[in-house]
């Protein structure tokens, strides 16, 4: 074949980063400010949030594989397809999971479930082939690396618009700061955003080539199953991604309250923190290939982790000091944007050689499983989360907060993911070495 054919173009990597660009301009959504919006705008019971959250994973565990069972069964071609066909409606659920419907609280509760938990399944139906995709658009160790950078920059660039516009959006749309203003702003803007995210899924299953569709599989689940349960180099990644996503949800989903108890500010600071964790993420994601080039993927990643845990410390010596606060928070947000694109490039390489160590293909199942893992870490973490605003006893708009809570979100903020970040280095210990992907594989953003 001609190289045109066979190397990946930087169309096409633009094309791959659109994908993980549309997600987190919906999921990204959910992740930073659903909780937020449920406690502070819909007027929802911070209990019931944290088993919302909770409830809609578990519904989840039956969406992944089920998909990534048709991905596998199906064979590779029907992966840019899928991604097409599902756009219209994985944009139309974003938008309804931040449609105000004005029933009673009981039926506040049921409306947020329905709408949340289905828009978890259909993200599950389209990001498990997105990520399946990554691995048929090529072989090369230097375009999986760019490829995952694109991606991370792609979830950096919807993060940030996330965080940037969301709070003055949802007053500037809605014409006010009272509670129905700010619903019907939020409604508008998760509307805007979801017509975006339509059109960038449409576009990744246009552009991007499956130049290595693995073939329909006919093995039954349970082979499937026993394939990947001997593949040690994927149960790490596993381990790694569930930590990984534990200490961004905890990031995302804490911000704002951090904001307001530890550092005494309002919305508008937590947006601001946002949009710094955002920028310097994608800061690391294109950082993130020379790091590679000079240390490898497992030791960039090692760097990074020992980054975060030290961070962590100082964001506790930071205390409400906001300049030594945002000192910390931009080397901490900064390692886990270095940091972000390795772990897929290691579930690349899992999978990979899985392929190469038993004939049945398990890409759609592996990523699948990958998939829920990451949405189980952050319904758990959001659970904790919530449980932890409860134990603070959080109300909303009073002025003042008791110490109690304060060490709540301390808590959530900084203790519970620091706990992962260093979690993150024994597992990394456990990766074979002598498969690890070496510096000289990898290469800056062509």
């Amino acid at each position: 074949m001609s190289s045109i054919i066979t190397e990946v173009s930087l169309r096409e990597k633009v094309a791959y980063g659109c994908g993980d660009l549309s997600s987190n301009l919906m999921w990204g959504m959910t992740s930073s400010y659903l909780m937020f919006y449920y406690t502070d705008i819909y007027g929802l019971p911070v209990v019931a949030v944290g088993w919302i959250l909770l409830a809609a994973r578990i519904f989840d565990a039956f969406c992944d594989p089920a998909i990534g069972y048709i991905i596998d069964r199906k064979g590779g071609h029907i992966v840019p397809r899928l991604i097409r066909n599902l756009a219209v409606v994985f944009g139309l659920l974003g938008c309804l999971c931040f449609l105000p419907a004005p029933f009673s609280s009981q039926g506040k509760i049921l409306w947020a479930m329905l709408t949340y938990t289905a828009f978890g399944a259909i993200y599950s139906c389209i990001n498990t082939p997105y990520g399946a995709l990554g691995t048929m658009m090529t072989r090369s160790a230097r375009d999986q690396v760019d490829l995952n950078a694109f991606r991370m920059m792609g979830c950096q660039g919807g993060q940030f618009i996330v965080s940037l516009l969301t709070i003055p959006a949802i007053t500037w749309l809605g014409g006010g700061a009272s509670m129905l203003q700010r619903q019907h702003g939020m409604a508008l803007y998760a509307m805007m955003l979801a017509l975006t995210a339509t059109l960038l899924w449409r576009y990744v299953g246009r552009v991007c080539i499956t130049r290595y569709p693995p073939p329909p599989v006919r093995h039954s689940p349970m082979a499937m199953l026993h394939t990947l349960t001997r593949n040690r180099s994927w149960w790490i990644c596993n381990a790694l991604v569930f930590l990984q996503f534990s200490g961004l949800a905890a990031l995302y989903g804490f911000a704002l309250y951090y904001a307001h108890i530890i550092l005494r500010g309002s919305d508008e600071l937590g947006s601001i923190l946002l949009t710094v964790a955002t920028i310097a993420g994608f800061t690391g994601a294109i950082i993130c290939p020379h790091g590679v080039r000079l240390l490898g993927v497992v030791g960039t990643a090692l760097t990074c982790l020992v980054t975060q845990v030290a961070a962590y410390i100082l964001l506790v010596l930071a205390g409400s000091s906001i300049p030594f606060f945002f000192g910390a928070f931009v080397t901490l947000t900064l390692a886990q944007g270095i940091a972000s694109p390795l772990y897929y490039v290691l579930l690349t390489h899992a999978i990979d050689r899985g392929r190469q160590a038993s004939p049945p293909n398990t890409a759609g199942v592996a990523y699948s499983i990958n998939t829920l893992i990451t949405k189980i870490s952050m319904g758990i973490t959001g659970f904790i989360l919530a449980g932890f605003l409860s134990y603070g006893h959080y109300a909303v708009g009073v002025s003042t907060y008791p110490a109690e809570l304060q060490h709540w979100v301390m808590a959530g903020f900084v203790w519970l993911p620091m706990g992962a970040a260093a979690l993150q280095l024994v597992f990394l210990a456990l990766w074979p070495w002598g498969v690890v992907l070496r510096p000289k594989t990898a290469c800056s953003l062509s």
